[in-house]
């Protein structure tokens, strides 16, 4: 039986974006799943509730101890983000993990709240610009880029998603993916519109070592090769896994079980 990588690379790799599109899974539901999920294998993987402000009071009312982070999308203000996260924080049964917000002014009043702020930045060189100013002594500040497509982005080019690895790299940010990683691999799915590339989370970690080895990661976001790509990753030391997951930090997923089943297909967990 081959070797299965360590652990490390995948605890708590895949934040619970159930509430988001395009799982859209209603608050209740959300709820209802992790705590299923809770005491069982598939619950290592998984990290905190991503909610947008509008439903955390009703998630506040939920007595089960949940892990949230609030999340402002674009045309949510960053004020009415803290004022959501302030109240997980304030809550005894709760716990605040995070906030994300978009790179807009003010986004730095979310500093005070003491958790990590993932600000999203947009793909190409806009985004590797926004870059430099998240960086410096806040070690609280992660980037984030979203690589699935919505009604106003496409999905991200293997060059803009490879610049955006080795400039978080650079900059010594940790970064966080969003939208569209639904598979352990890079492949092409069918949508209503047509047909879509879709980036892998292996391959983005594979990527993100390269980077931090120097290394171009390029070609390692397009490959779809299974066998290369699994066994590169049963090669890494628990210390290796580690420095890599301390610069890919996440990704989010509005139905964690298919990544989860991924890594069971390909006999990594």
């Amino acid at each position: 039986m081959p070797s299965l990588p360590t652990r490390a690379l995948f605890t708590q790799l895949i934040d619970d974006a159930a509430v988001f599109p395009p799982g859209n899974f209603p608050l209740d539901e959300a709820i209802e799943r992790r705590a299923g999920r809770r005491g069982t294998p598939a619950s290592d993987f998984v990290g905190p509730l991503l909610l947008p402000p509008s439903l955390v009071d009703a998630a506040l009312a939920d007595p089960g101890g949940l892990v949230i982070t609030v999340v402002g999308r674009a045309g949510t203000s960053i004020s009415e983000v803290i004022a959501a996260a302030t109240k997980v924080a304030d809550s005894a049964a709760h716990a605040l993990a995070g906030v994300e917000v978009p790179a807009t002014d003010g986004w730095q009043d979310a500093i005070g709240l003491s958790v990590p702020i993932a600000v999203e930045v947009p793909a190409g060189s806009g985004g590797l610009n926004v870059l430099a100013d998240l960086a410096g002594p806040r070690e609280e500040v992660v980037a984030k880029l979203r690589t699935g497509a919505t009604a106003n982005n496409a999905v991200p080019s293997t060059r803009d998603l490879a610049a955006f690895i080795s400039g978080c790299v650079q900059h010594g940010l940790q970064f966080k993916l969003t939208g569209g990683l639904h598979h352990a691999i890079s492949t092409t799915v069918t949508t209503d519109s047509g047909t879509e590339d879709q980036f892998g989370f292996l391959n983005v970690l594979l990527a993100t070592d390269a980077a931090l080895g120097q290394g171009d990661p390029e070609a390692l976001l397009d490959s779809r090769d299974s066998d290369s790509i699994t066994s590169a990753l049963a090669g890494f030391s628990e210390a290796r896994a580690v420095t890599t997951r301390n610069t890919f930090s996440s990704f989010g997923c509005c139905n964690v079980l298919d990544p989860i089943d991924d890594l069971t297909t390909l006999g990594l967990i």
